[in-house]
């Protein structure tokens, strides 16, 4: 079983649009105490799993059209579990799902189970 790595420091914006910058601003916040979704909160402690996916396009020319001239590019999905909940953020970039998985990797206080699109966030092994 793959684990978010506990990391040092909290990641930056700079690498991220201002587009980006405005998404991350309305739909996202996190502090010592909660991670917020699009207004929904759930504290640190709670938090067993994060999940990233890309997000499904149908294979037509919708989809497409969708994907490249809406969304201009893959848009991925971020889930996170705890107990039975989820609370889920949807069709943001790849940028924004690696500062993410950052951000929860700086606060959670727990191991964090992961699975997902590689490369967003360090990982570890069980117990490491």
């Amino acid at each position: 079983m793959r684990y978010l790595a506990h990391v040092r420091e909290l990641p930056s914006l700079d690498h991220m649009t201002d587009e980006e910058k405005q998404q991350v601003d309305k739909r996202f916040d996190a502090n010592d105490f909660e991670l917020n979704f699009d207004g929904n909160a759930v504290e640190w402690g709670l938090i067993d799993e994060m999940e990233i996916v890309p997000a499904a396009r149908q294979n037509t020319p919708a989809g497409w059209l969708v994907k490249n001239l809406l969304f201009r590019g893959e848009r991925y999905h971020i889930g996170v579990y705890f107990g039975r909940e989820e609370m889920i953020l949807t069709n943001i970039t790849e940028e924004i799902a690696r500062f993410i998985a950052q951000t929860i990797a700086y606060y959670a206080r727990q191991e964090v189970r992961y699975k997902g699109v590689e490369d967003v966030a360090p990982l570890a092994d069980e117990g490491t």
